[in-house]
């Protein structure tokens, strides 16, 4: 197991494997065989324990907090997840971290991208979906684990996307008064021009793919604007600089609560639902490479879990409700 260094640091799908951990433990109905688990996780690589320490830092804090803060923290997150959801608990530790002199941020070196989305103005738990209509009409449908701000004024329809997914869908500007709308993300700026578009925050990629109408995008470091029309898409930043293929047209098969596969890989779809699943679902490399074709409801992935295996030869080994493994059958 390599040592993490005080470079390297946690990333965003460690530190929410580590809080549905502390949850489901400190929940009242963890079993010895969830607490055995949580060890084999901690233990199975170096910034999982990292991870789990500074949560348990940052829980040690709150006993020196006053008790008006301190009675919704971690020590209380059965409620806290019954009141809240994932992303006012996610909340929480950020202010508990504030209150007791550095925050989450300060301890792990969370880029601020990460730090602003857990205090966006709207934000999508886990297996959260959100339909929002702005002022003007513009609607905007927020994929799970998606984070935005939104800004209108006097020159301006903006929307900023920390990450996730979302669809936009726009209207035209009131009054006459011609703004343009802009929804930026982490690899640039996506001008709309009348359109209905998809943009995704790829943990240091862009992809914008539209399908009605068109955007002018325009990447960080690119000389200059990129026009993409009606069934295209372009993925933008880190290494890919620009990268064009056709619109999926199933991309934004989620806003109706499915995933549309056609012979998907086994790897792609357990990657998938894993995004809406609280827990972790993993997919062994020896069966990811199988195909599979369906259509899959999100809202219930115990659902999805049981027709895979009726359908591959695989199986589901599961060492909590929490944390699900698909195997080979046998």
């Amino acid at each position: 197991m390599a040592p993490v260094t005080a470079e390297s640091v946690p990333d965003e799908q460690v530190v929410q494997e580590a809080i549905a951990w502390r949850v489901r433990l400190q929940s009242g109905a963890a079993t010895p065989d969830d607490v055995d688990a949580c060890r084999r996780w901690r233990a199975a690589r170096a910034d999982h324990e990292q991870a789990w320490a500074r949560l348990e830092g940052l829980t040690a804090r709150v006993q020196t907090l006053p008790s008006r803060i301190a009675h919704a923290t971690l020590g209380d997150a059965t409620a806290v997840r019954r009141r809240h959801g994932r992303r006012d608990a996610l909340k929480i530790l950020g202010v508990l971290g504030a209150a007791g002199g550095a925050g989450w941020l300060a301890m792990s070196g969370d880029p601020p991208a990460a730090w602003r989305a857990y205090l966006a103005d709207v934000a999508t738990g886990t297996g959260e979906r959100r339909t929002l209509t702005l002022a003007d009409g513009t609607r905007l449908d927020l994929n799970t684990r998606t984070a935005i701000d939104t800004r209108y004024d006097d020159t301006q329809r903006s929307v900023r996307l920390h990450r996730g997914e979302v669809l936009v869908t726009t209207a035209p500007d009131v009054a006459g008064r011609h703004r343009p709308f802009t929804l930026h993300a982490r690899q640039g700026a996506i001008h709309a021009l009348g359109t209905r578009f998809l943009v995704q925050d790829r943990d240091g990629t862009t992809l914008v793919a539209v399908y009605e109408g068109a955007v002018e995008v325009r990447p960080l470091g690119h000389a200059g604007p990129l026009r993409v029309n009606a069934g295209e898409q372009w993925m933008f930043g880190g290494e890919t600089s620009l990268a064009k293929t056709m619109a999926d047209p199933d991309g934004m098969a989620w806003v109706d609560g499915v995933i549309v596969a056609r012979r998907l890989p086994l790897g792609s779809l357990v990657a998938q639902l894993d995004r809406y699943y609280w827990g972790k679902l993993r997919c062994d490399p020896a069966v990811a490479h199988l195909e599979i074709s369906g259509v899959f409801p999100l809202d219930d992935p115990a659902r999805v879990l049981a027709a895979i295996a009726r359908t591959l030869p695989v199986r589901m080994e599961a060492l909590t409700p929490y944390w699900i493994t698909v195997r080979a059958a046998g």
